[in-house]
């Protein structure tokens, strides 16, 4: 299953780099998102595995993310794995003028077993979260640009 969603942040893209590539962020925008731990290599470079915990409605998620490829500041792309399926995950950030910047993420699930049947049904929530979670992104990006 793909999905692409974009935003524009009234930002320039060395603060939205920066603000994205700090996990310490992770959980203002991503709330759900109860914890981050590197497991190996450099946080934010390729080929550096982390495991990511979720908290879905009481249902606890693990995610474990590899970074496969960086370049600063233009793009970040990665796997994530559960026990549920994986994803490609490529987000992009384009100068779109006047210290802004326009953020394209692009996904691509693949799910295991039934789990192939069921995520069809869950398409458009999955899309209304990849939005949200970039309209939060957006809105943190926001808020902490006007106090750097």
């Amino acid at each position: 299953m793909k999905l692409k969603s974009e935003v524009i942040i009234e930002a320039d893209r060395a603060t939205v780099w920066r603000l994205f590539g700090d996990p310490d962020n992770l959980a203002s925008w991503q709330p759900s998102l109860e914890s981050v731990r590197l497991v190996s290599g450099t946080r934010g470079q390729a080929d550096a595995v982390s495991e990511l915990i979720y908290d879905e409605d009481g249902r606890k998620v693990v995610l474990t993310e590899t970074i496969t490829a960086t370049r600063e500041p233009d793009f970040v792309g990665g796997t994530y794995a559960s026990g549920t399926g994986s994803a490609v995950v490529l987000h992009r950030f384009e100068d779109a003028g006047d210290k802004r910047t326009r953020w394209i993420g692009h996904w691509n699930h693949s799910f295991n077993g039934a789990m192939r049947f069921v995520a069809l049904l869950f398409r458009r929530s999955m899309q209304k979260r990849v939005e949200a979670d970039m309209q939060r992104f957006r809105d943190f990006v926001h808020a902490r640009a006007g106090k750097d």
